[in-house]
């Protein structure tokens, strides 16, 4: 699936499918804003992964997200000016009267052509350490002393942006590229097994012993009547495209 340049998708909402399960037959009134997305990253241990190119025929801002969430730089960014992909994110001061603190974590070999080809990116954490993978090949960690800042408890997960609705252009972190895979793997710190269920196909998922461990996994293929994406894993969590009147441009 393309994401366009400013026409990101969020995934937000958890939806009743208890009277239309097989059709994935929905309307605007029946969702609401999932807890469980919204306490995502903050849980102690999880793995997320994402399979996605970039494309030179698709407009972005100088430094983009991939995936990302409202507040501080948090993400998984490309940085244009440098050619640099990295996972960025802020965690609580030290102290009461220390500022939140910034963490960088690039991927330090890959290449230009290595994106445009396509790549799958894997983040770990496990308590208090985040671990990069590039094709499920560990890449590099680091530790951080405090939890993740609050802000990262709001408005679900975005794609193809980071902070929409900041007021200051820069920190929106807008961007095109092809998203072809993406999962969340909650309890999980074993980079095998989130390869193995990355690699299932959508209709074997269920037959997996780890199968409660996913919270979704899309392919971006099926589309249902509201034009909303939805996770061939469990059914509930969906991809939209963020409506205009939530984003700043």
């Amino acid at each position: 699936m393309i994401i366009n340049y400013k026409e990101p998708y969020w995934i937000k909402y958890e939806w009743d499918l208890s009277d239309h399960k097989d059709d994935q037959y929905v309307t605007e009134f029946n969702k609401i804003e999932s807890k469980k997305i919204y306490n995502l990253f903050h849980q102690l241990s999880y793995s997320i992964t994402v399979q996605f190119k970039l494309n030179k025929d698709l407009e972005s801002d100088q430094i983009f997200c991939i995936f990302g969430k409202p507040g501080k730089n948090f993400g998984l960014t490309f940085n244009k000016d440098v050619n640099r992909l990295a996972f960025e994110f802020w965690t609580t001061g030290q102290t009461k009267i220390a500022g939140d603190d910034f963490h960088y974590l690039p991927f330090s070999n890959v290449t230009l052509d290595e994106l445009y080809e396509g790549i799958t990116v894997t983040i770990i954490r496990n308590e208090d350490e985040f671990s990069i993978y590039k094709n499920f090949e560990f890449q590099d960690a680091i530790d951080f002393p405090q939890n993740l800042i609050e802000d990262y408890r709001g408005e679900g997960l975005l794609l193809g942006a980071a902070n929409v609705g900041t007021l200051i252009p820069e920190h929106r972190y807008y961007g095109g590229f092809e998203i072809f895979k993406m999962q969340f793997l909650e309890e999980n710190i074993d980079i095998e097994i989130a390869k193995k269920i990355f690699n299932t196909d959508t209709d074997k998922l269920l037959s997996l012993k780890q199968y409660d461990k996913i919270v979704f996994s899309y392919d971006f293929e099926t589309v249902n009547n509201q034009g909303i994406i939805f996770d061939g894993a469990k059914h509930n969590h969906f991809v939209e495209k963020i409506p205009e009147n939530f984003l700043n441009f």
